[in-house]
């Protein structure tokens, strides 16, 4: 028993990677070959002759490799001893692994799946999975968290797609209410992304089949807006630096089906950022400009400064995260019904909301959210709710 509990521990160690591990001492009747001994008399002289008040990082690296090498040399002596060798063939005739071995095999490859459903689901990897150890893995898996929806809630994160991967975002249940010379509306949003590179991301957005409430009740389709979202850098949390991103979009006149949806083409820009919070609060936000079509007794086509912002944190584990949000004059995309009111520089028409939301991973495919807020001020549509998902292909 004492051996095969040295076996298991060696086996583990070597499986983990790990460079520090304690191991039992090995019974009598364990051989060591003499190249094994010479690797492990190396290791300890290099341990010993390091400085014990000064870490030296490249002898600390040295060692490690030596005791991965050792590891390597002791597991592949206990396969030997206990007959645990792969299958091979005879006469063209697959010979059948030893029982030991193929529940090895079997152990070692649960152990990296389980590896990689850990790194790639939720919010926090999203810049590990872009370093070049891990850029293969994040371009071949498919992976709805990472980088996660972006019609979830008000702001757009700094990350893009790998390239070549596409989300199909829905909202077929989204409903605003009224607000002061602004009606209530219902809107089936839409957002189809497509990772042209790593770092650029191709965007195509709408409202969708649209109602839209007030005097004169009228169905339709909404324009459509082509968007772009350029990822610049990754977040480095030792020195406090946000992930970073740039989008812009171009609202557009085309499908319009009526004038209740119209907003003429109007441009916009903002810069996203993504960063980690203590508590394990992902902190997300934007800030920009965006264009915008009021009316009054004329159109006129108005700047104005915009902000949106979301903490969000993962609650029973990483395939469920809840989040508060807010924005301040627009959301991050074209959403919602314009404002009517008559615009004017001493007197602008803000619209500002909060409210709170979820995420749901059901899969490495798919994806639920779910968000309800309220206007905070007269202009602003008094309950803002939608309920949708998110594929990834």
């Amino acid at each position: 028993m004492l051996t095969s509990n040295y076996h298991i521990t060696l086996l583990l160690c070597f499986i983990s990677g790990l460079t520090g591990c304690a191991l039992p001492v090995k019974s009598t009747d364990t051989k060591i070959s003499q190249e094994n001994s010479s690797v492990l008399s190396t290791s300890t002289a290099a341990s010993a002759s390091a400085p014990a008040a000064v870490e030296d990082t490249a002898a600390q690296d040295s060692f490690n490799r030596q005791v991965q090498e050792y590891s390597r040399l002791l597991v592949a002596d206990i396969m030997k001893d206990a007959d645990l060798q792969p299958a091979a063939t005879a006469g063209g005739h697959p010979v059948q692994a030893d029982p030991g071995a193929s529940a090895i095999s079997a152990y070692g490859e649960q152990v990296a799946d389980d590896t990689m459903d850990e790194f790639f689901k939720g919010r926090y990897n999203r810049s590990r999975a872009r370093l070049p150890e891990n850029i293969d893995k994040w371009r071949t898996q498919v992976d709805v968290s990472n980088p996660g929806s972006d019609l979830a809630n008000f702001p757009n994160s700094a990350f893009t797609l790998p390239q070549g991967r596409g989300y199909f975002e829905l909202s077929p249940f989204t409903y605003y209410g009224t607000g002061t010379n602004n009606p209530a509306q219902y809107n089936t949003e839409y957002l189809l992304r497509y990772g042209a590179t790593d770092n650029i991301e191709l965007r195509l957005f709408g409202n969708g089949v649209s109602w839209s409430g007030g005097a004169s009740q009228v169905w339709g389709f909404s324009p459509i807006a082509f968007d772009t979202k350029i990822h610049l850098w990754g977040e480095n949390q030792k020195y406090f630096l946000p992930a970073a991103g740039l989008e812009a979009y171009i609202q557009t006149p085309w499908l319009s089906s009526n004038p209740a949806f119209y907003q003429g083409t109007q441009p916009s820009i903002s810069f996203n950022f993504d960063q980690s919070l203590p508590f394990d609060i992902d902190f997300e936000y934007n800030l920009g400009a965006t264009r915008t079509l009021t009316q009054g007794n004329s159109a006129v086509n108005a700047w104005e400064f915009v902000f949106q912002l979301a903490f969000q944190r993962d609650f029973f584990s990483k395939d469920f995260a809840v989040f508060i949000h807010g924005y301040y004059n627009a959301m991050g995309l074209p959403r919602g019904p314009q404002v009517l009111s008559s615009y004017d520089y001493t007197n602008k028409p803000k619209q500002n909301a909060v409210g709170a939301g979820f995420v749901w991973t059901i899969n490495h495919r798919l994806q639920l959210y779910g968000q309800t807020s309220g206007g905070t001020t007269q202009f602003t549509n008094s309950i803002i709710s939608m309920l949708g998902f998110v594929a990834a292909f």
